[in-house]
């Protein structure tokens, strides 16, 4: 890559994304977000700010989640952070709205199973009815009814953990306000800040 390029490369992408991302918060446009991973990485995922979400995920899930034998990662993307969940369960399965990326993301983390699909009609052939625990990481921004992703996810899994940009919390915060057994988190990084809730669910286990 000329020196060029190399200095285009993130301002073309910036671009990218602001064409992409028009009119896709809390509205269900799976086809707007395929179309962000027509570029690789779109989201800068291999940044220090990142790395450091991933491994605060990652520490939650082992020392208030775990045991963790599967779970299931709602918007794996290409599978940056799958990398991170993989280290943390016996069994990691993937499911992103976007094609391209999971085909990035079996890539890039081998030892998983990913689907494209969305979580209310997937299913990967040899998982459970219900993992151990489903994981959603900046995934709410993009859904349209958040109650009904909410309760989806807690169908699939015994426990739930979802983060999510601190600046959206006066959007997403009320919906976690009802319930009385959630736990929560923060994260901050330099100038950029994370909020974690999780919760253990009704869900039955795969023996009962």
């Amino acid at each position: 890559m000329t020196i060029l390029e190399q200095f285009l490369a993130p301002r073309l992408r910036d671009y990218w994304m602001r064409l992409a991302l028009r009119r896709v918060h809390y509205s269900d446009r799976a086809d707007k977000l395929d179309l962000l991973y027509r570029v690789e990485n779109p989201w800068r995922l291999d940044s220090a700010k990142e790395q450091s979400r991933f491994g605060w995920t990652n520490r939650i899930i082992s020392t208030r989640l775990a045991p963790a034998g599967s779970i299931l990662e709602i918007g794996c993307g290409e599978g940056h952070q799958s990398q991170y969940l993989s280290r943390v369960c016996g069994r990691l399965y993937g499911i992103d709205v976007s094609a391209r990326a999971v085909r990035r993301a079996q890539r890039r983390c081998p030892e998983g199973r990913f689907a494209a699909g969305d979580p209310f009609s997937f299913r990967l052939p040899g998982m459970p009815p219900a993992v151990d625990l489903v994981v959603a990481c900046e995934v709410l921004y993009y859904v349209k009814d958040v109650p009904r992703f909410l309760a989806r996810i807690s169908e699939l899994g015994r426990a739930c953990l979802v983060t999510y940009y601190h600046g959206q919390a006066p959007a997403l915060d009320p919906y976690f306000a009802a319930m009385a057994d959630c736990r929560r988190d923060r994260l901050r990084f330099e100038d950029t800040e994370w909020n974690a809730v999780w919760w253990r669910t009704a869900t039955p286990s795969n023996n009962s």
